[in-house]
């Protein structure tokens, strides 16, 4: 087990600029994880990803992820986080925290007056947030999430080729 906070440097945060929006095309058509669909490439409209991800501009910001304990809620280290400063934190959610002097994504839960900060990697501990001794100062509560789709490590790609080579169609 890891017992760590996974601290995000200061560096990593940004706020959001408003003035710089660049509407992107947005389709109608889904993208299907199984079979593909090719017929349907109608543009629906153009959309802006401010617009889709931020919902309070002055109350939002932007955090660089470090670190890896919480890669089972898709957090990877270098992901994007949207971090909404004006929502009201619930059990549950996942926020982003400073913790005795140091900066953490974490899933926050409330229970009777005890607050426990969560990790989503099971190598990790959970965090015990002691009022009498811990500094402890929800940031916002992370609402959308940017990463990079994952890359496949050599194993996985080996797989991959085996299984086309033994499964192709001549």
């Amino acid at each position: 087990m890891i017992d760590t906070l996974d601290p995000i440097p200061p560096g990593n945060i940004w706020a959001i600029d408003p003035s710089e929006r660049v509407p992107i095309p947005f389709y109608l058509s889904t993208v299907q994880a199984g079979f593909p669909n090719p017929a349907e490439n109608f543009l629906r409209q153009r959309l802006n990803l401010q617009d889709l991800c931020v919902q309070h501009p002055d109350a939002t910001y932007f955090v660089e992820a470090a670190g890896e304990s919480m890669i089972e809620d898709y957090i990877y280290p270098g992901s994007i986080l949207v971090v909404d400063a004006a929502l009201l934190v619930e059990s549950g959610k996942i926020i982003v925290c400073w913790v005795n002097g140091a900066c953490t994504v974490k899933r926050f839960v409330r229970y009777g007056k005890l607050v426990v900060l969560f990790p989503s990697n099971a190598h990790y501990t959970p965090l015990y947030i002691h009022p009498e001794t811990d500094q402890f100062l929800v940031l916002g509560v992370v609402v959308r999430i940017v990463s990079k789709p994952p890359r496949w490590d050599s194993d996985q790609l080996k797989t991959a080729q085996d299984y086309v080579r033994t499964h192709r169609r001549e």
